[in-house]
């Protein structure tokens, strides 16, 4: 199915009229869907989403999604292979709606003390470094995402986005020629370097509308087999949004370039995913995490 202004233009004049939102906002919403079909990524409906936050409700916006794709997947060519991804596109649709009401539901049970004294954090972090305060930012999303996805509660989900935005506040404490050293760490560099739990840990004890996460920060580098840092805790001894966090930290840090290395493709980094699964990460969390992001175990054919 190939969209262009010319499917625009042909859009019956009923659908803009049956639809109580500007010619924008279906015009928006025909536009990403004739995007993500052309990418073959139903994940980027989500964009037209966001965008769109300020309709009334999930429901409206699902309404003027299924009223698009209904005028898009009218009878002709390649008619089933249309059906077929309109359908994934609605479930993602569906999919993003629900968890995203999910995480505003968790963050509205946050100590507004705490959540505010988070945001101050973060600001610190990124005046000190942009890079790790943009990637603390997106491995909430990635964990905070998990979490919902899995059903757990409120208040783990909300301990979880406060976990992964606070992961790596120890690490203003770290020397950046360190940290972004494009060659092997010596041994006293190596110690300072995984110091950095323990550090942030003791940071966030000593608030005590942020203590709770503390135990859960230091544990974020924990390996599932016991051989982490900085306890060589293992298995369920690591809290669980510990073990959430550092997946989540793990998949987005491979995803980015680095002084000392090329960003990995979403497949290279799924692939390092499941080669640490049951070693570096629980096993059951990256089945589930895979699954969220539409892998359901497998390495994507594509990247």
């Amino acid at each position: 199915m190939t969209v262009s202004r010319d499917v625009l233009e042909s859009l019956p004049q009923s659908l803009y009229r049956s639809l109580p939102w500007a010619a924008h906002t279906i015009d928006s919403c025909v536009k990403i869907v004739a995007e993500a079909q052309r990418t073959n990524n139903p994940r980027r409906v989500r964009a037209w989403i966001d965008f769109e936050r300020g309709m009334p409700s999930g429901e409206e916006i699902l309404g003027t999604l299924d009223n698009v794709l209904h005028q898009m997947t009218l009878p002709g060519d390649a008619f089933a292979d249309r059906v077929k991804f309109a359908n994934k596109l609605r479930q993602e649709a569906l999919d993003y709606l629900r968890t995203s009401g999910a995480m505003a539901s968790a963050q509205s049970t946050l100590d507004p003390h705490a959540s505010s004294l988070a945001d101050g954090l973060v600001a610190a972090l990124r005046l000190h470094d942009p890079f790790l305060a943009d990637h603390s930012e997106l491995t909430a999303e990635f964990a905070t995402r998990l979490a919902v996805t899995m059903g757990l509660d409120d208040a783990t989900v909300a301990r979880v986005t406060l976990t992964a935005r606070l992961h790596d506040l120890g690490k203003m404490r770290i020397s950046r020629s360190i940290m972004n050293k494009p060659m092997p760490l010596t041994a006293a560099e190596r110690d300072e370097v995984q110091s950095y739990p323990t550090i942030g840990a003791e940071t966030l004890a000593a608030m005590p509308a942020l203590a709770e996460i503390a135990p859960l920060v230091r544990a974020q580098r924990e390996w599932f087999d016991g051989r982490g840092y900085p306890a060589g805790t293992a298995h369920e001894e690591i809290p669980l949004e510990s073990r959430i966090v550092a997946i989540a930290d793990a998949f987005h840090t491979m995803t980015l370039a680095r002084p000392y290395r090329k960003a990995y493709s979403t497949n290279e980094a799924m692939a390092e995913l499941l080669a640490g699964s049951g070693t570096q990460f629980d096993p059951e969390l990256v089945t589930a995490f895979t699954a969220m992001l539409g892998y359901r175990g497998r390495i994507a054919q594509s990247a």
